[in-house]
C-alpha cells in the first residue's frame, strides 16, 4: 500500500463544506500530478449522486472512485483526512477518511481495493487513522499494515 500511497497524497484538514468538496479536494493530489483528468472527478461525484453514497463503505471511512475509463493515466490512491466527518446522507453514511481512487482497468482497481478493504476492516487501524495528526502518522500506520 505504500508504494500506492504516497506522503504527498495526503491531505488533512479541520473540516469541508459538503461531500462534493471532500471529493474535489481528496483527488487533487492526484489530479495535479496527472493520475486522470478532471472529467474523472466529475465522474466520482455524478456516480455518487446517480447510486447513493456508495463509497462509504464503513463508518468514518468513503472510497471514491468511478469506472476505469479513457480519463485515467496511473493508478493512484490519495487521502482527505477530516477532523469533522462529513455526512453523504442523511446522517447515516459519514466519513472523516475520503480515500480517492484512480484505476486504469479493473484489475489494478480490485487489487487495491481489497488491499484498503484488508487494512481498513481492523477497528484499532481506522481508529488510528483518525486521531492521526500528520501525514507522517498515517504513513506508517499504512506501514505497519502493509
Amino acid at each position: 500500500m505504500t508504494q500506492i500511497i504516497k506522503e504527498e497524497h495526503i491531505q488533512l484538514k479541520d473540516k469541508v463544506a459538503n461531500w462534493e468538496e471532500s471529493i474535489q479536494i481528496a483527488a487533487a493530489p492526484l489530479l495535479q500530478k496527472d493520475y486522470f483528468n478532471k472529467d474523472y472527478v466529475d465522474s466520482m461525484i455524478k456516480s455518487v449522486h446517480d447510486m447513493g453514497p456508495y463509497i462509504v463503505i464503513a463508518p468514518e471511512i468513503a472510497i471514491a472512485h468511478a469506472r476505469p475509463n479513457e480519463n485515467v493515466n496511473k493508478v493512484g490512491l490519495s487521502l482527505l483526512k477530516l477532523d469533522e466527518h462529513i455526512n453523504f446522507s442523511d446522517n447515516s453514511h459519514f466519513a472523516s477518511l475520503v480515500f480517492v481512487l484512480s484505476a486504469i482497468d479493473n484489475e489494478a482497481h480490485l487489487e487495491i481495493l481489497k488491499k484498503l478493504a484488508t487494512i481498513l476492516s481492523d477497528k484499532e487501524t481506522v481508529q488510528s487513522l483518525v486521531l492521526a495528526k500528520n501525514k507522517s502518522e498515517i504513513i506508517n500506520i499504512f506501514k505497519e499494515n502493509d
